[in-house]
């Protein structure tokens, strides 16, 4: 054999064990990536099912009246959830779980969160009564409103919120000057403000035009101190009241349709406190009125005036029955929740 040849072999054997050790060395670190990815995957599969054994759907049955807004949520989430419906002609959810029912029917609500789905059934019908909240998900829940105000003893009604960690909402006229910086802790405090009336007089239900443009004056009013609209309303008397019957026949059923055509929701009550029979009731009274309720859905009427002091008394306890009962408190602010009495007039 020749030198040259010689020297060529060696030189091929060595290419050739130069190729075998970086495929080998290729093949040892895709291997070791392959169990990185691999270590990884199970880690991400671990923490995915923590994760998941972490949520639960609190609402599984809901029955809501047609054209409503419900949030369906998914307690105890890290990361985003998936929401579908079956059926989105009866009920259609958008990417934040916000449900709008449309139709009568029956579907079912899919929320995946990973690779685990939970699933609430849902009843889309209307109210057999009028009075009827339109909305049953098994949650007791208070809603604590006051009229009239603000007043001297809005501070004294927010005081007691704010120590008992609860929330309420104000039906606001615009009567007191020194309103302004109560309207603002209102909304800070986490309460809502509702629409009452810019003046609190009968003669607004005259008719369409006196009744709206005193609301578009409150609206006004309203935006200008807290810098927000409301959405939300109150009728002076109520939907219910008759003494609008002196001023235009039918005038409640025409407002209360153009309200809601006009993207308003209108409250009323299904317990009153009874602050509005005289000046000054007692507070044992009040408290026997707005508790004792076999309602899942409370919306409690009670007033916010100079003279009521003894509702100022009996709030404390009415907050205490409530909590005692498993009520969660909530404002009428982006709640499904309605409360409409039969119209009168």
């Amino acid at each position: 054999m020749s030198l040259k040849s010689g020297k060529m072999k060696i030189a091929i054997i060595i290419v050739v064990v130069a190729l075998i050790a970086g495929m080998c060395g290729v093949f040892a670190y895709n291997s070791n990536q392959k169990k990185k990815a691999e270590v990884a995957a199970k880690k991400e599969a671990a923490r995915e099912k923590k994760l998941e054994a972490k949520a639960s759907m609190q609402v599984t049955n809901l029955t809501i009246a047609p054209g409503r807004e419900y949030t369906m949520k998914l307690d105890g989430t890290e990361a985003k959830v998936k929401w579908s419906t079956d059926d989105d002609k009866i009920a259609s959810i958008n990417s934040k779980g916000v449900l709008t029912s449309k139709a009568e029917g029956s579907t079912k609500v899919t929320a995946q969160y990973f690779k685990k789905k939970f699933i609430a059934n849902v009843t889309v019908k209307q109210p057999v009564r009028p009075t009827d909240v339109g909305v049953d998900d098994g949650i007791k829940e208070v809603f604590l409103t006051f009229d009239d105000g603000p007043s001297v003893n809005t501070a004294k009604i927010l005081d007691i919120l704010k120590q008992n960690g609860v929330v309420g909402t104000f039906f606001v006229t615009a009567q007191n000057p020194k309103s302004k910086d109560l309207m603002k802790r209102i909304l800070k405090e986490g309460s809502a403000i509702g629409a009452h009336s810019y003046t609190h007089e009968y003669s607004i239900y005259q008719s369409e035009q006196t009744y709206f443009d005193d609301l578009n004056k409150l609206e006004d009013y309203i935006k200008s101190v807290t810098g927000k609209t409301t959405k939300i309303v109150r009728f002076p008397g109520g939907s219910s009241n008759t003494i609008s019957r002196h001023y235009a026949t039918g005038i409640m059923k025409t407002i209360a349709a153009d309200l809601e055509r006009k993207g308003y929701k209108y409250y009323d009550w299904n317990i009153s406190s009874g602050d509005a029979a005289g000046k000054l009731q007692p507070v044992d009274a009040l408290v026997r009125n707005a508790t004792g309720t076999k309602h899942e859905k409370a919306i409690i009427l009670m007033h916010d005036t100079q003279v009521k002091t003894t509702t100022v008394e009996a709030l404390p306890q009415i907050i205490k029955w409530y909590k005692d009962n498993g009520y969660k408190f909530s404002t009428l602010e982006n709640t499904a929740v309605q409360s409409h009495q039969n119209i009168n007039n």
